[in-house]
C-alpha cells in the first residue's frame, strides 16, 4: 500500500455520497473544518443536502468547492479574463488575412476549432507561444498540414499582442485549481480533512490538484467507479478507467491500492469485466436492476421516458434522466409538458434554440434569401453598431417573427447580453459585417449560450446530461439516446494536426470523450432500478445500439427486455383514444345586471365569450412566476409618472423619474433598462406638451353612468372641464372604430363627463376627447373636436344599450368570436379555440 492509504472508490457508485459520509464520520473532524471537493456545481447542491439529512439538524457546513472555482478568500485582484467570444472574433479577423480561408463567414468556423483546439492545449499544460509549429510540423508531412501549421505560428505571435497578455477564461480556470494546490498545503494537518470526491482525474490540472491532496497526510481521494482489472486494459484510451488509471501512475500507486468503501453490492463488478479486453467468465451476470427498451423512432423514446417518469412518480419514486445531446432535451420538454410532468430541466438550452435566437436567425435567413437591403440599411443608420442595428430590427419587425418572443424574458435576456458582447468585440476589431456576416456571427455567439433556468429542487424528475450527472442517483435512473454516436459521443477530431503530432504535444485522444461516457454508463446503471432506452431509427436513418449495451450483451448480461413491450402498447395505445365529442355551446348564464367597467365592454363586443369568463365567471390569467417586467409594467410606469406630474416640468425631469422607477424594476445594467430609456425619450416631449396644455386636469377620477338600466363604471386617466384624455402606451383605436362604437371607453367617459358622472365635475356641455399616445416611433396627442365627440359618444351609447338589451336579462349566448387581436384572446385555451370548427 503506497502513500498515505488514503485512495478509495465505492463498491457500488450510485451509493458514493453513502462512501463519502462515511469517510467524513471516521475521520474525527469536525465537518466544519472539512474541504471537499466535487466535479459540479450540482454535485456541490447534492452533498449540502446529504449532509443535513444524515445529521438532522442544523449544523456549519463544509467548505464544498465545485473544481474549477477560484479561492474566494484570496486577496489578489481578479484576474480579468479574454472571452471565447473575444478570442473567436479577434482570429476571424486574423484569418481572413491568410490566403485560402476566405470572407469573415468562412473564417468563422475556423476561428471557433482554433479557439477550442487552443483550450484543448491550454487544459493540456502546453505553453501555446513556446511551440515551435513549423519546425514540429515538417516536410514528412502534407502540404495542408504545413499551412495549418504556419497559421497556428501566425496566431500564437499575434494574439498575446491583440489581447495585451491577458490569459483565457481556460487558463483562468487552471489557474483557480492550482491555487488550490497551494492552499491545500497551508491547511493544519491535526484537525482538517480535504476531500476530492467523484472526480475522473480526466484534466491535467486536476490530476494535479488531486495528486498534492493525495500526498497529504489529511487528504482523501474517493474516485467515480470501482477501479479493478489489468493494466493492459487501463492503458487504451477507450478503457472507462484510463484517466484514474493515469492519476494513480502519476502518483506512485497501483489499482491495488486503491481500497474499496463497502457500500453494498452492485452490478459494477460485471460491468468491469464486460468492459475489459479480455474474456471472462464471469459467474455473477446478474443485472436484473436494468430494463432495455428499443423504440422505433425518437419522438416514440420520449414518450417511452415520458411514460416511465409517470409511474415513477405516481409510486412516490425520484427519477434522474439522462440525455446526451440537445434534441433529445427538447423533445423530452414537449413530452413532459404534455403528460403534466414538472422536471428540473437546469442543463439548460443553447441560445440558438431560444425563441429570441431562432427568430432573429431565421429573419436573417429570409433576408438572405431575398437579398434584402434593409440590414445594410439600419446598420448603417446605427453607426455600424450590431447591437443597436438588432435592437433596431427587434422594435421595427416584432410583428413578423417566427417564431414570436417576448423581448424581456430570461432566455431573450442572455440573447440581448451575448449580441451585445459581439458587437462590442467587432467594435474593438473594427469589423464591419454585412448581412451573411452578421448572421453567421449572432449564429456563433448565441452557440456558446446556455440558458438555464433555476434549479428546481421540488421537482421529483431531473434531466441532466453526462457530466452533470456524476454523483447523482435516483429511485428510477433513465439513460437514454444509447446508440452509437450519441452514447457514446463521438470524441474530439483535431483538425489542425496530424494524429501523431496531436498525441506527442498531449492532446486528448478523440477516444477521451468515449472512456468518460463508458465509466458514466457503467456507474449509473448501478442504480436500484435503470431503464436503457434507444431508438432504432434516427433522423430516417437506422441507427447501431451503443457499443456499451453490445459489450454488456456479449458479456452475457442477464437484464430485463420483457417489460419493453407492456411500456411500448401503453405509449402506443395513448394514441389510439376513443372519440369523445366535447360541448362547443356557447354559455348561456342567467340574468346580470351588476356594475360593469368601461373597460370590460371592449370584451362585450369583440368576444363576449371573453367578456362572459372575465366578468361573470371572474376567472383571471395568472402572471407567469417566471416571467419578468413586460410592457404592462412599462404602461403602468408610464401612467404612475404621469398621473403625479403637473404642467411646468421639464423634458429631463420626466425623463429622469421615469428612469429611477426603471432602475428600481430592472436595475440600470440590464439591457432592458437600455430599451425603456429610448421610449422614455421619445415619450417626454409629448408628455410634457400634454401635461401643459391640460394643466386643470385631474387623474384617476372615478365616474358612473346608467345606461339601459345597468351602471356602467369608469377611471378616467386624464378629465377637465370639458375634456377626457386616455393614455395608451401603445396604439390608440382608430377613427372608424371609435365613431362606430367599437372602442366605447373614451367616448363613454366623455358621455359621464356631459351627464355629471364624475362627482368632482359639473355636467359639460359639449366635452371632447383625446388620446396621448406613446406608441414606440409614433408619439403624438391625438384629439377630437366637440362635433366628433359627440357621434362617437352617441355611437358608444347605442352599442352598448343594444348589448345590454341582447345580455343583461339572460338567455343570449356569450358566443365565441375568432379574433386575431391577443388582448381579446386571452381566454382562448379555456375556449377550446383551437379545437372549434
Amino acid at each position: 500500500m503506497g502513500l498515505n492509504n488514503n485512495i478509495f472508490c465505492a463498491s457500488n457508485p450510485a451509493k458514493i455520497l453513502d462512501a463519502l459520509w462515511r469517510i467524513m464520520v471516521e475521520s474525527d473532524v469536525d465537518i466544519q473544518n472539512m474541504l471537499i471537493f466535487l466535479p459540479s456545481r450540482r454535485a456541490v447542491r447534492t452533498v449540502e443536502r446529504m449532509i443535513v439529512e444524515k445529521i438532522g439538524h442544523a449544523a456549519i457546513l463544509p467548505r464544498l468547492v465545485s473544481l474549477g472555482e477560484g479561492i474566494d478568500d484570496e486577496s489578489d485582484d481578479d484576474i480579468v479574463a479574454v472571452s471565447d467570444l473575444e478570442r473567436v472574433v479577434a482570429m476571424t479577423y486574423i484569418l481572413t488575412g491568410v490566403p485560402g480561408v476566405g470572407g469573415i463567414s468562412a473564417a468563422i468556423p475556423i476561428a471557433r476549432t482554433l479557439v477550442t483546439m487552443q483550450d484543448y492545449l491550454e487544459n493540456s499544460g502546453i505553453d501555446i507561444s513556446s511551440v515551435d509549429w513549423n519546425n514540429l510540423v515538417d516536410a514528412r508531412y502534407a502540404a495542408h498540414f504545413r499551412d495549418k501549421a504556419q497559421i497556428l505560428s501566425i496566431i500564437s505571435q499575434v494574439s498575446y499582442k491583440i489581447f495585451l497578455g491577458q490569459p483565457s477564461e481556460t487558463k483562468v480556470r487552471n489557474s483557480a485549481v492550482y491555487a488550490w494546490c497551494d492552499y491545500v498545503k497551508k491547511m493544519p494537518v491535526d484537525n482538517s480533512l480535504i476531500i476530492v470526491c467523484g472526480s475522473t482525474a480526466s484534466v491535467p490540472t486536476t490530476r494535479d490538484l488531486m495528486s498534492e491532496i493525495a500526498k497529504l497526510p489529511n487528504g482523501r481521494i474517493i474516485l467515480s467507479g470501482k477501479i479493478s482489472g489489468r493494466t493492459a486494459d487501463f492503458e487504451l484510451d477507450t478503457n472507462p478507467y484510463n484517466s484514474e488509471y493515469k492519476f494513480l501512475s502519476g502518483i506512485g500507486l497501483s489499482v491495488d491500492d486503491v481500497r474499496v468503501i463497502d457500500v453494498g453490492l452492485s452490478c459494477i463488478d460485471f460491468m468491469n469485466a464486460a468492459f475489459s479486453n479480455v474474456y471472462s467468465d464471469f459467474s455473477n451476470c446478474d443485472l436484473s436492476n436494468c430494463h432495455l427498451i428499443e423504440t422505433s423512432r425518437e419522438s416514440e423514446e420520449a414518450s417511452v421516458v415520458a411514460e416511465l417518469a409517470v409511474r415513477a412518480v405516481d409510486a412516490k419514486k425520484t427519477v434522474l434522466v439522462i440525455t446526451p445531446d440537445a434534441a433529445g432535451n427538447q423533445r423530452l420538454q414537449s413530452e413532459f409538458m404534455r403528460r403534466g410532468i414538472v422536471a428540473d430541466f437546469s442543463g439548460g438550452t443553447l441560445g440558438t434554440s431560444t425563441p429570441a435566437g431562432r427568430a432573429i436567425l431565421n429573419l436573417f435567413d429570409d433576408w438572405i434569401e431575398n437579398n434584402s437591403g434593409d440590414f445594410s440599411e439600419i446598420y448603417a443608420s446605427e453607426q455600424f453598431d450590431l447591437f443597436n442595428a438588432v435592437s433596431e430590427i427587434v422594435e421595427k419587425y416584432h410583428d413578423i417573427f417566427v417564431p414570436q418572443f417576448i423581448d424581456d424574458d430570461n432566455a431573450s435576456i442572455q440573447v440581448w447580453v451575448a449580441i451585445k458582447k459581439l458587437s462590442e468585440c467587432l467594435n474593438v476589431q473594427k469589423i464591419r459585417v454585412n448581412l451573411s456576416d452578421a448572421r453567421a456571427f449572432i449564429a456563433d455567439a448565441l452557440s456558446g449560450v446556455r440558458v438555464r433556468g433555476v434549479m428546481n429542487d421540488s421537482a421529483s424528475v431531473v434531466v441532466l446530461g453526462t457530466i452533470e450527472s456524476r454523483m447523482q442517483t435516483a429511485d428510477v435512473v433513465i439513460l437514454t439516446g444509447l446508440n452509437e454516436g450519441m452514447f457514446p459521443a463521438l470524441g474530439y477530431e483535431n483538425p489542425w494536426l496530424p494524429r501523431k503530432i496531436a498525441n506527442e504535444i498531449g492532446l486528448p485522444s478523440p477516444n477521451h470523450k468515449v472512456s468518460l461516457m463508458a465509466l458514466d454508463f457503467m456507474n449509473l446503471s448501478c442504480g436500484p432500478c435503470v431503464y436503457w432506452t434507444r431508438s432504432r431509427v434516427s433522423g430516417g436513418t437506422v441507427t447501431q445500439e451503443s457499443r456499451f449495451l453490445s459489450r454488456v450483451k456479449v458479456a452475457r448480461g442477464t437484464f430485463d427486455a420483457e417489460s419493453a413491450t407492456e411500456v411500448l402498447n401503453s405509449v402506443r395505445a395513448r394514441d389510439s383514444v376513443d372519440f369523445c365529442s366535447l360541448d362547443y355551446s356557447d354559455p348561456v348564464p342567467p340574468a346580470d345586471w351588476s356594475n360593469v367597467y368601461v373597460t370590460e365592454l371592449e370584451l362585450l363586443i369583440h368576444n363576449p365569450y371573453a367578456f362572459y369568463v372575465r366578468h361573470i365567471l371572474r376567472l383571471r390569467v395568472l402572471d407567469d412566476y417566471w416571467v419578468g417586467p413586460d410592457a404592462r409594467d412599462f404602461g403602468n410606469l408610464v401612467h404612475g409618472v404621469l398621473e403625479n406630474e403637473h404642467a411646468g416640468v421639464s423634458e429631463m425631469d420626466l425623463i429622469a423619474q421615469m428612469d429611477a422607477r426603471a432602475a428600481d424594476i430592472l436595475g440600470r445594467n440590464s439591457l432592458l433598462f437600455h430599451f425603456w430609456h429610448r421610449r422614455f425619450v421619445e415619450i417626454a416631449p409629448v408628455a410634457v406638451r400634454m401635461l401643459n396644455a391640460t394643466s386643470s386636469a385631474k387623474t384617476e377620477v372615478e365616474g358612473r353612468i346608467q345606461i339601459a338600466g345597468r351602471t356602467v363604471c369608469a377611471r378616467a386617466d386624464r378629465i377637465w372641464d370639458n375634456g377626457v384624455l386616455d393614455i395608451k402606451t401603445g396604439a390608440a383605436p382608430s377613427r372608424s372604430q371609435l365613431v362606430n362604437g367599437n372602442m366605447p371607453q373614451l367616448p363613454l367617459e366623455a358621455l359621464m363627463l356631459k351627464s355629471g358622472g364624475f362627482a368632482m365635475y359639473s355636467a359639460c356641455e359639449n366635452p371632447i376627447i383625446q388620446f396621448l399616445q406613446l406608441r414606440s416611433g409614433d408619439a403624438r396627442i391625438i384629439e377630437y373636436d366637440m362635433d366628433t365627440t359627440a357621434d362617437m359618444m352617441r355611437a358608444a351609447n347605442d352599442k352598448i344599450v343594444e348589448l345590454f338589451n341582447m345580455y343583461s336579462a339572460g338567455g343570449m349566448p356569450y358566443k365565441y368570436l375568432r379574433t386575431g387581436d391577443a388582448k381579446y384572446k386571452i381566454y382562448d385555451d379555456f375556449a377550446r379555440a383551437d379545437e372549434r370548427d
